[in-house]
C-alpha cells in the first residue's frame, strides 16, 4: 500500500512570502542608512563650527593682545585672513575677518566693540561671529 501525504505544499516558504520579507529587510536597511548620513553630515557640520569658533577665538586673543589701542577698523569680508585649515595655515576652507569700532551701547564711553567672523562653505555658506568689548581708556 502506498500512501501520499496531503501536507507536501505546506513546507517552507513561498517564494511571494521571501520576495516580501526581502522588500522589508531592504526599506529598513534603506532607512538606517538615510538616518546614518543625516548623522554623518550634522557630525561633519558640528565639526566645522567647532574649528571656526576656535579660529575666532585665536584671532579674538590675538587682537586683544597686541593692541595697546584699539583703533576702529572693518575688514569684513574683503579682507583679513583667506583660505585657512583648522590650525590657522594656510590652504583651507575658513576665511576670517574682524572689525574694532566704538562701542554701541549707551552710556559706555571707552569701550570699543571687536567683532571676529569667520567663513566657510560645506553644501552651505556658513558663518560664526564672535563679539566683545574691550575697556581701553
Amino acid at each position: 500500500m502506498f500512501l501520499l501525504s496531503s501536507s507536501w505544499g505546506q513546507e517552507g516558504f513561498t517564494f511571494n512570502e521571501v520576495l516580501i520579507s526581502i522588500a522589508l529587510i531592504a526599506i529598513g536597511i534603506l532607512g538606517f542608512s538615510l538616518n546614518t548620513v543625516g548623522v554623518i553630515q550634522g557630525n561633519h557640520v558640528s565639526s566645522n563650527i567647532t574649528i571656526a569658533t576656535n579660529l575666532a577665538q585665536d584671532k579674538m586673543e590675538e587682537l586683544k593682545a597686541h593692541h595697546i589701542r584699539f583703533v576702529d577698523m572693518d575688514n569684513c569680508p574683503d579682507a583679513g585672513d583667506r583660505s585657512l585649515t583648522a590650525t590657522g595655515a594656510p590652504g583651507g576652507i575658513y576665511d576670517r575677518c574682524w572689525t574694532i569700532k566704538n562701542s554701541s551701547v549707551p552710556g559706555a564711553e571707552g569701550l570699543k566693540e571687536v567683532s571676529v567672523t569667520v567663513r566657510w562653505r560645506d553644501y552651505l555658506d556658513r558663518a560664526v561671529t564672535l563679539s566683545t568689548l574691550v575697556f581701553t581708556q
